[in-house]
């Protein structure tokens, strides 16, 4: 390319950008005149609308906030109203029980519970009429005591709140704008809510809901909002009663309620000779309407201004298009340039320091959200083996809890248990030295990597097995059989016991000792088993001592059971309140030291120490504990050698004792609990909303926590209790009805008779019109 040529081109970019500048300018020039006349002429329209659509707005948010208030207190009504022990002091006989005495104060305790529902409410109470007392949160009173020295009210006596709530049915009734006072000289404002129960029965009036809304929080709710919108905020009720203002108590209303008609509008008004525009909109809780009242003058301020900046614009029209239709050339002309300047060879650094600062920052971000995701990916994947490692570990030695247990944290780890049947083999590496003269940490970790893996493909020949490293030289493989007897279980322990010991010494030239457990039936018992394998390990390792002559000088040596990892499942047990275990663990250990073939005296001296030693820290954090027992412990551990029958007896009674004490700290509120799922059950089945996480949200408790506790305490899971109360309620329809399957279905929460009939089949084997005909037949003979 030429000089000429170039010169051509870049003058040929000269004049269109130039060309372009101006028809931008002109363009721009007349977009902004048009637009500025239009905004003068319809200024006074379009910001009227502004306004009253922000007036709107506000009022929506007033609404939004005061009619959620509004059904925090119907829900406290609802609670209260629908209290178990309500309803049976309701109906009580005068005078009151002992038990209905008790009923009283335990009332009062739970009502504590809706204290701290919202600050909007200031205080609540129940006006039992037959024994003449009020209930409140942690209080039992009088009338008298409470409107008498509590709870002053100007101008009203305790007899005329008596006879206000005993002078009839008194359905969602406000007082407004009553200010009380108490002993200590404190007053306050306060809005009155009165509501007879039951609320079912209109014809009785058994009771009396008494709640005091504070007139503070009620302000603060309004003050900021009447702030923004320059005006006065009331809330007004069907009967023109003002419930609540931003203004003085004195000015009155310059609008009725029935001139307010519809969801939410405007109106206009006058006060002393003052021009108003009133907005309003409706409360769907109790019918209020929220009004915002503020001066005409203030209402078309923003009108004004927007007029003045008009004909502002109109004058700054040429400059301001001349600068835009400019800046906005030159950026349409830089990509030209660089280009130009890039074909030419008289680029350079400026060159890339032009490019759009939009593309950098999407082309960057992008990008680096791309490495922040791999990056991230690259850390879970990582991760995800050592979380496993540690998982089997914690989970071999008993100490895996349930929540750990659920399908989704197992198929993150890559675990599938196939049933309910495990076993532990545990292979400790006895001599190593033919396979590596080293023993730096290396050669152990490869030594390890081999046993797992030799093992654990050897268990998944026919079932499932993990193997993961417990320690330098251990290495444990947890087997889940596919549904196999006992015997068939231990038979294939041996085969791939043998196997991998064979496997071992002849290619790898390693001796191993290797110890195999029984079969656990749960997965909770898989400690079990692991503590079994450590028994059986030693008696592996005993026999293979028997072949060396070295050895044998040791075989006398004095066996000991009581390791840490036994110690600490023993804790666990105690702690669990699982007494059963407890004892079953005890007598095992017992056993094995004091009854086997290779007992020795001294080892179960110690042993009993040891285990006085462990029961004794346990009573240290222990509630409710007799100090004697500790006292006890200390003399146990001193005379363990002169009777160890009797010391251990004493041991394992206070071993059962702790249990309990443990056990008792949870069981009450577990019993509440309890029949607190059942009670929602019984009293929710025929709903098909119905489920664990239903009933989990009713609770305020995480799903797992609550399929767990209630498979604890039952046997069953939460959807088995849900099918056998429906499935009995459906038994009792058809035997004793005539209603239809489909009239059944929606009785016991299906949508339909279909989803109904699967479930009957599934259950009892037969269709529930077989059941009918079944039952019918059997009335008949």
């Amino acid at each position: 390319m030429g000089e000429k040529s170039i010169g051509s081109w870049q003058g040929f970019r000269f004049r269109g950008a130039w060309s372009a500048l101006f028809w931008s300018y002109i363009a721009i020039l007349l977009l902004l005149i048009i637009l500025g006349g239009l905004l003068y002429w319809r200024a006074n329209d379009v910001v009227e609308k502004s306004v009253e659509s922000t007036n709107s707005a506000m009022l929506g948010q007033l609404r939004e906030l005061a009619d959620g208030q509004l059904q925090l207190i119907e829900q406290l009504e609802q609670q209260i109203a629908n209290h178990p022990k309500l309803q049976q002091l309701m109906s009580g006989r005068i005078p009151a029980s002992d038990w209905e005495q008790y009923e009283m104060i335990s009332l009062i305790d739970d009502l504590k519970r809706y204290r701290q529902l919202t600050p909007f409410i200031y205080d609540y109470y129940v006006y039992l009429p037959k024994v003449g007392t009020m209930l409140g949160p942690g209080v039992r009173t009088t009338p008298d005591i409470f409107f008498g020295q509590v709870a002053r009210f100007e101008g009203r006596s305790p007899g005329d709140w008596v006879k206000e709530f005993e002078s009839g049915y008194h359905f969602r009734t406000f007082e407004p704008a009553l200010r009380i006072s108490n002993n200590f000289g404190e007053s306050r404002q306060i809005l009155a809510y009165i509501q007879t129960l039951p609320l079912v029965d209109r014809s009785k009036q058994l009771a009396t809901l008494f709640i005091m809304i504070s007139d503070e929080q009620l302000m603060k709710m309004f003050q900021g909002l009447a702030e923004a919108g320059k005006g006065k905020i009331y809330i007004v009720d069907s009967s023109d009663r003002i419930i609540g203002s931003t203004g003085a108590a004195s000015d009155p209303l310059t609008f009725r309620y029935a001139d307010m008609p519809g969801d939410r509008g405007k109106l206009e008004a006058q006060r002393s000779g003052e021009q108003l525009v009133v907005s309003y909109a409706s409360s769907s809780v109790f019918g209020w309407k929220y009004v915002l009242e503020v001066p005409r003058a203030v209402f078309l301020e923003e009108v004004n201004k927007v007029q003045r900046w008009a004909l502002w614009l109109f004058a700054m029209a040429a400059i301001s298009g001349a600068v835009v239709s400019w800046y906005l050339a030159y950026r349409n002309y830089r990509p030209i340039r660089d280009l130009v300047r890039t074909v030419t060879g008289h680029g350079g650094d400026s060159c890339s320091k032009q490019s759009p600062i939009e593309y950098e920052l999407i082309r960057t971000s992008i990008h680096t959200a791309r490495m922040t995701e791999s990056e991230l990916r690259s850390r879970l994947s990582q991760q995800a083996p050592v979380m496993r490692i540690h998982f089997l570990s914690r989970l071999i030695k008993g100490y895996a809890g349930p929540h750990e247990l659920r399908p989704e944290a197992l198929q993150f780890m890559g675990i599938r248990l196939v049933s309910e049947q495990f076993a532990v083999m545990l292979i400790d590496v006895e001599d190593r030295s033919a396979f590596s003269a080293e023993n730096d940490e290396k050669e152990w970790l490869f030594v390890n990597f081999i046993i797992s893996n030799i093992a654990a493909d050897l268990a998944n020949e026919r079932h499932v097995g993990y193997a993961t490293e417990l320690d330098q030289g251990r290495i444990a493989l947890l087997v889940n059989f596919n549904e196999v007897s006992d015997e068939e279980g231990q038979a294939e322990l041996v085969s791939v016991a043998e196997r991998l010991e064979q496997v071992l010494r002849q290619r790898f030239h390693l001796k191993v000792a290797i110890g195999r457990s029984l079969i656990a039936h749960d997965v909770q018992m898989i400690g079990e088993a692991f503590r079994d394998s450590l028994k059986r390990l030693d008696e592996s390792r005993k026999s293979q001592a028997r072949d060396s002559a070295v050895d044998r000088l040791l075989e006398q040596a004095p066996v000991y059971y009581y390791q840490l990892d036994v110690e600490q499942q023993l804790t666990n047990y105690v702690r669990s309140g699982e007494e059963e275990k407890t004892e079953q663990l005890l007598d095992a250990l017992y056993a094995d030291h004091y009854e086997g073939n290779e007992a020795n005296p001294l080892i179960g001296s110690y042993f009993l120490r040891q285990l006085s030693t462990t029961l004794f820290r346990i009573v240290q954090s222990t509630p409710k504990v007799h100090p004697d027992i500790a006292m006890r412990l200390l003399e146990l551990h001193t005379e363990a050698a002169a009777d160890p029958r009797r010391t251990f007896l004493e041991l394992k009674e206070d071993f059962r004792a702790i249990c309990r004490l443990w056990k008792e700290g949870r069981s009450d509120q577990g019993n509440r609990m309890l029949e607190t799922i059942k009670r929602i059950v019984h009293e929710r089945f025929s709903q098909n909303m119905l489920s664990v996480g239903f009933i989990a949200d009713e609770l305020g408790i995480t799903q797992p926590y609550l399929s767990s506790f209630f498979k604890k305490a039952t046997g069953q899971t939460i959807l088995e209790f849900i099918a056998e109360v429906r499935l009995q309620e459906a038994k009792r329809l058809l035997g004793g009805t005539e209603y239809t399957m489909a009239q059944i279905a929606q009785a016991i929460g299906y949508s339909n008779d279909i989803g109904f009939i699967r479930f009957f089949k599934k259950h009892e084997g037969i269709t529930p019109g077989q059941y009918r005909e079944n039952t019918q037949t059997e009335h008949r003979s």
